[in-house]
């Protein structure tokens, strides 16, 4: 495992929970006062960075094994919230991270 590469898909978790949260606000004003929720997306992004930033040895094309990550950690959010938009936020969330971190781990 890479330290660099897990702080580089950590912070960009981080980055898409946020602008995942906001868009959520933006989109459903009635989930504004949900603080749990918002929360929750917060910690859902920040996850999947965390595990796309451990599964360096997984030996799959960074865009296959992001959308993976992020559909698998996003899945219990989507259930139990009913979510499903969430899904496949997730899922796109999970390639952008996967890429972006597996292009500047090599730059940095």
């Amino acid at each position: 495992m890479l330290v660099k590469r897990l702080i580089i898909a950590t912070i960009l978790g981080i980055l898409c929970g946020i602008f995942c949260m906001y868009g959520t606000i933006a989109k459903f004003p009635e989930f504004a006062a949900d603080t749990l929720f918002l929360a929750g997306i917060v910690y859902n992004r920040t996850l999947i960075g965390i595990v796309i930033g451990i599964a360096d040895n997984i030996d799959l094309h960074p865009a296959l094994r992001g959308a993976v990550i992020g559909v698998v950690v996003s899945m219990a959010m989507a259930i139990f919230d009913a979510a499903w938009i969430l899904l496949g936020f997730g899922l796109v969330y999970g390639v952008l991270i996967d890429v972006v971190t597996s292009k500047l781990e090599d730059r940095i």
